[in-house]
């Protein structure tokens, strides 16, 4: 039995987390043509997932935009959260199917800074979904994270936040101007993250 002050860690709670998928930029399928038609996100974690509305724009040349927000349960000890970009494709007998085309991984530690209802605002580097078997380099995906469960009421509903522009140069850079705009939305200081590097699922 670990004595108190011992500095035995304690598990991390299990999260109730609001994923705003706003955009990702740069998509392309595996023919290396530009993502266009039936573009959707889809945000899993290790006990649910949870998809966003397909891109009604069928010529949106890799640019995807949905500023939809969903809700997924991270249970306690996960060490991440996975963005899976996807597109609508004819299937057997003329019936969609799904078609993974790219993915990124968002470290539990870029959105736990700050008390429950702090939003976060951040891009990561997506990468080829790996059918081939070689992780590739494939656009970005611009989102917000903000935990639910614990966090005060809300005082109205905020805009969806902006699609900013995503830099190039992955790392812990500072708040956004769009990351700024949508926490002052509620009433929040800017979390401390701007684009970041993301890693492809299964990694």
């Amino acid at each position: 039995m670990a004595r108190k002050g011992s500095g035995t860690a304690m598990p991390a709670p299990a999260m109730t987390l609001e994923v705003t998928v706003v955009s990702a930029e740069g998509v392309r399928v595996a023919s290396g043509r530009p993502l266009c038609r039936g573009a959707y996100a889809v945000v899993h974690t290790a006990s649910s997932s949870a998809p966003t509305r397909a891109d009604a724009d069928a010529d949106c040349h890799g640019f995807p935009y949905w500023a939809e927000a969903v809700r997924v349960a991270l249970p306690a000890g996960a060490p991440a959260l996975d963005v899976e970009i996807c597109c609508t494709r004819a299937g057997s007998g003329g019936r969609p199917a799904a078609e993974p085309v790219a993915a990124a991984r968002v470290p539990v530690e870029d959105f736990t800074v700050g008390p429950p209802g702090h939003l976060h605002c951040l891009s990561y580097r997506l990468f080829d979904s790996g059918r081939s078997g070689v992780r590739r380099r494939n656009g970005i995906v611009n989102l917000t994270v903000r935990r639910i469960d614990g966090a005060p009421p809300a005082q109205g509903k905020a805009p969806p936040p902006p699609a900013g522009k995503a830099v190039d140069a992955a790392g812990p850079s500072g708040s956004g101007v769009s990351c700024c705009a949508a926490a002052a939305g509620l009433g929040k200081p800017a979390a401390p993250a701007g684009a970041v590097m993301g890693y492809p699922v299964g990694c």
